[in-house]
């Protein structure tokens, strides 16, 4: 590709314009310098890396001479002149990414986490009016104060948001593999980190969910989409949001939950670990609605007539058997 090819692409790209012939012509002159940079595995994600090319193409459009200039400015190889600026780039995010705890701490200042304990909901109340409800054994990590044009926080667990509106500044919830997109509306997140499948429902307004730098889908007021965190597979369906936010009254509803869900909900509601060492138990679906005031005996009473098992309660854990 010659100079003058590349400036029109680059152009193009800024544009927004790009033919996907094109771009794919760009992406191979990215590739052709980038190896190592993608080896130092410095993006977060595709999104993440799409962000610091745009950013990245702003400075090298900023340094090319304007053809129309009577003013000639002789480049020497401004493919490699181009590239260099990308790769110091990439190197200088790989040196972030690893600076020691202390700079990392120090870095981290402006953010604090906020968890809810076993058996109880937290209230959680952003600097922009944002209202998180955490459920029981949830984790938000958020800034004190939001700067830029967006406003990000990380979840582990599950979550309601009530999002203030603000057009300029987009809300986004992380949570690993899965990243929620709004700018103002309420919906519900459950993504626990060893669970194979993140949802999203939104209760009102529009959300984005988005994984691998992609858009998986936009959910209107009683959608529900269900992601598969392994297979990267995903499903939207719709659904009644107060069925999915009725954890919030303490009523907790397992529809057709895996024996590793129905774990994560003894350990953050009672504070009990749920093991079996039986198969079927492990591979079984497990549905029934009870309140979390309600005795745990008379629970696992109930889910051990559902699966045809015993159970033994002693300190602290519950082992369901055949």
């Amino acid at each position: 590709m010659d100079q003058k090819e590349l400036y029109q692409l680059l152009n193009k790209s800024k544009k927004g314009i790009l033919t996907p012939q094109e771009q794919a012509k760009l992406d191979q002159w990215y590739a052709d310098f980038d190896v190592t940079a993608k080896d130092l595995d410095v993006f977060a994600d595709g999104r993440h890396e799409k962000e610091v090319r745009k950013r990245l193409l702003d400075r090298i459009l900023g340094n090319v001479p304007n053809t129309r200039s009577r003013t000639v400015f002789r480049i020497r190889k401004p493919i490699q002149w181009a590239a260099a600026i990308l790769l110091v780039s990439a190197a200088t995010l790989f040196y972030y990414q690893r600076l020691p705890h202390r700079m990392a701490s120090r870095l981290a200042e402006n953010h604090q986490t906020s968890t809810a304990p076993t058996g109880k909901l937290l209230n959680v109340r952003l600097e922009d009016g944002s209202e998180i409800l955490l459920n029981a054994g949830s984790t938000v990590s958020y800034p004190k104060q939001f700067a830029g044009d967006i406003r990000e926080v990380y979840l582990e667990g599950e979550a309601f948001f009530h999002i203030a509106p603000d057009a300029a500044k987009p809300f986004i919830v992380k949570t690993g593999k899965m990243d929620i997109r709004v700018l103002g509306t309420s919906f519900n997140v459950r993504a626990h980190p060893n669970m194979d499948q993140a949802k999203v429902t939104v209760a009102t307004g529009k959300v984005s969910v988005e994984a691998n730098g992609k858009t998986l889908s936009l959910l209107n007021p009683n959608q529900e989409i269900s992601y598969d965190k392994e297979t990267t597979q995903f499903e939207v369906a719709n659904t009644d949001a107060k069925l999915a936010t009725s954890w919030q009254t303490g009523e907790i509803r397992l529809d057709g939950v895996s024996f590793q869900e129905l774990a994560i909900v003894m350990k953050n509601t009672w504070g009990m670990t749920l093991e079996t060492s039986s198969e079927r138990l492990k591979s079984a679906n497990y549905k029934t609605t009870f309140h979390a005031t309600n005795r745990l005996d008379d629970i696992m009473q109930v889910i051990g007539k559902m699966t045809n098992a015993n159970y033994e309660i002693k300190n602290q854990k519950i082992v369901l058997y055949e």
